[in-house]
């Protein structure tokens, strides 16, 4: 029964079970060539692992070098920030007292531009009252010869206080811009220096050594020679940042802020001296222009004054002249009076005289005298007349003069009563009387 199976098909003396065994020349060859196969694939694995390593030491080695250079950086960007904060600190402190200094004088220049402002209308009003003068007294007098360059002065000083009040507001406007934009700059590189400390508080810096690979047994003769296969994907996406400044231009623009605020400072003090000078310099004229007004008003007072006692003099002296016209006239009109009953009974004895007959009609003694009579009367009528008609003329004159004179005194009181009104009222408002 078995060898019946064996010999329909499932035996070994089938063909077709029979094993395909090589002979030893060929299987011997296989074996080398697997032997030669895993040799050059350690080999290989060899020179990678060693291109590898050398890599890795290169990568480190720029790693440590880019540490050292980040942690340089570093320092130099906080010794750096530790001097502009200082450089700052130490502008925008020394800005401060010179903002003051300029309120100081704004304020100051405001009270005195209100001051002159005052100071002319307290002029103009003066010289109102001084207009009221009646017109024999509305001269251009001394006094007011000085009222007008005292207005003159103040307009000019009111021209130079707002030109140097416009000026220091400017600057005090710049001052503090530049003291904005310092204290801007000054609280961003605070914010930096703070962002640093917290950044380096935070976040501790890897401590990179560098690869001894030397004390490892390996052969790196070939590994320049070795083309690394991309067998990973080192592919990463970039970060975009925004445009940010170069260091020259951000050190620059902070040291022209310094630079900005110093001149700004300079000029300021400048400023403020100058503008303390010509406010000295226009109070001294003003004031000295003042002293000459009311010293001018003084002496008109008592110039007028005296003008007035004197007037009063020359009044009473023409009211004597007055009476004594009126008397002479009063006289002179009495003679005229007396003198007109002789002259009629002269003229009437006369012209009796003449109507005698023809034959007695003679220049005689009595004719003559008769004659002589009537030309003495006519004679002292005629001088008697010329003598009223020109004592007459003198008593209108004398009381034109007084009329004149009792005006004229008037006028003067009223402008001795109103510069008084002046000088009391006086250029200062805040010192009347003085």
């Amino acid at each position: 029964m078995s060898e019946r199976s064996y010999q329909s098909g499932n035996g070994p003396s089938s063909p077709s079970a029979r094993l395909d065994l090589s002979l030893p020349s060929v299987w011997r060859e296989k074996s080398v060539a697997v032997l030669n196969r895993a040799a050059l694939q350690r080999k290989a694995l060899s020179e990678h692992r060693a291109a590898y390593w050398k890599y890795n030491e290169e990568v480190r080695r720029s790693q440590y070098s880019m540490q050292i250079q980040v942690n340089d950086a570093l320092l130099k960007k906080k010794s750096t920030l530790e001097l502009l904060i200082d450089k700052l600190n130490s502008t925008a402190s020394a800005a401060q007292p010179v903002c003051k200094l300029l309120a100081d004088c704004k304020g100051k220049l405001e009270t005195e531009l209100s001051e002159k402002v005052k100071y002319l209308d307290r002029n103009q009003e003066r010289t109102g009252i001084r207009n009221q003068r009646g017109p024999n007294e509305l001269v251009a007098d001394e006094p007011q010869r000085q009222l007008l360059a005292q207005e003159t002065l103040l307009k000019d000083s009111i021209v130079q206080q707002e030109k140097n009040l416009k000026e220091v507001t400017e600057v005090l406007v710049q001052l503090k811009m530049c003291q904005s934009e310092l204290e801007s700059d000054m609280a961003d590189k605070k914010a930096a220096w703070d962002l640093n400390n917290q950044a380096e508080a935070e976040c501790e810096q890897p401590r990179l050594k560098l690869p001894n690979i030397t004390c490892k047994r390996m052969d790196l003769t070939q590994a320049n020679n070795v083309k690394m296969d991309k067998d990973v994907d080192a592919s990463f996406e970039k970060v975009h940042v925004e445009v940010l400044l170069s260091p020259n231009v951000w050190h620059s623009s902070t040291m022209k802020n310094v630079d900005k605020s110093k001149r700004i400072q300079t000029r300021a003090m400048g400023l403020n001296d100058g503008c303390d000078m010509i406010s000295r310099k226009l109070s001294e004229a003003t004031l000295q222009a003042h002293h000459w007004v009311a010293q001018s008003l003084e002496e008109r007072l008592k110039e007028q004054k005296k003008m007035v006692e004197e007037l009063n003099e020359q009044y009473r002296l023409t009211l004597e002249e007055i009476i004594e016209a009126e008397t002479t006239c009063t006289m002179l009109k009495q003679s005229l009076d007396d003198l007109q009953e002789p002259l009629t009974v002269s003229e009437k004895r006369q012209m009796i005289h003449s109507k005698r007959p023809e034959r007695e009609l003679i220049e005689d003694d009595v004719q003559i005298h008769l004659k002589a009579e009537l030309s003495e009367l006519r004679a002292q009528k005629a001088l008697l007349e010329q003598r009223k008609l020109k004592v007459e003329n003198m008593l209108d004159e004398l009381c034109a003069t007084r009329d004149d004179i009792g005006s004229d005194v008037r006028d003067k009181y009223q402008a001795i009563e109103l510069d008084k009104t002046c000088l009391i009222l006086g250029s200062y408002p805040e010192h009347d009387g003085h």
